[in-house]
């Protein structure tokens, strides 16, 4: 007993097996997209300790450091929003900003550009010297 097909039915499986496919090549090339989005979009915050007792968090986002964020007991917390300055003889990245817009604030990326976890970072504060911080990805809830 074998099942007739017409001349219509003859291309309709072929139909849904393209279809299948090109919906799984979609689907497929979003996710690859989706990847290499989040990896262009590296956000990753390093972290350190002034002499001073000020706790920072520096935020490295999409290939540039946008801010360093000032926490210590007792104060509100500051924010200074760094543009990049040039790079030193060692091919290190500089920025620069300002702690509470009259104290200059210079952030050294370690690693010559190629930000990672466990990259390190050096900040200097004018009268309160220089500190190096450890780079990390994000952690929930952490100051």
């Amino acid at each position: 007993m074998g099942m007739r097909l017409n001349s219509n039915d003859r291309n309709r499986p072929i139909a849904w097996v393209m279809a299948g496919v090109t919906g799984w090549a979609i689907v497929g090339l979003l996710l690859i997209d989706a990847t290499f989005s989040s990896a262009s979009a590296q956000q990753i915050t390093c972290r350190g300790r002034m002499n001073s007792g000020w706790r920072y968090s520096a935020e490295y986002s999409n290939g540039s450091f946008t801010q360093i964020r000032w926490h210590r007991s007792g104060q509100s917390s500051q924010v200074s929003y760094l543009t990049y300055s040039s790079t030193n003889a060692q091919g290190q990245p500089v920025y620069t900003g300002a702690f509470r817009a009259n104290t200059a604030v210079t952030l050294v990326d370690l690693s010559g550009g190629y930000v990672r976890s466990g990259s390190q970072i050096s900040v200097g504060v004018e009268e309160w010297g220089w500190s190096r911080g450890t780079c990390n990805s994000p952690i929930p809830g952490a100051w």
